[in-house]
């Protein structure tokens, strides 16, 4: 049973770092954060936080186009 938590812990922590691959901690970050805070701790940094540069520049772009264009 206690293997079964801690594969289910692993698992919620895999899945916040997927979830956190965009960002600017990446998944890694997300991932070693999460084992520390909890997977919920880290969701919650993870609304906080900020997209990673590549997508602040797709969004700053889109943003600074012509009106003609949108």
């Amino acid at each position: 049973m206690g293997l079964i938590l801690v594969m289910l812990y692993l698992l919620g922590c895999v899945v916040c770092g997927v979830m956190g691959r965009n960002t600017a901690w990446g998944f890694m970050g997300h991932f070693f954060l999460s084992i520390f805070l909890t997977p919920i701790g880290d969701f919650f940094v993870q609304i906080a936080g900020r997209p990673s540069k590549e997508i602040r520049e797709q969004i700053n772009r889109l943003t600074d186009a012509p009106k003609h264009f949108r």
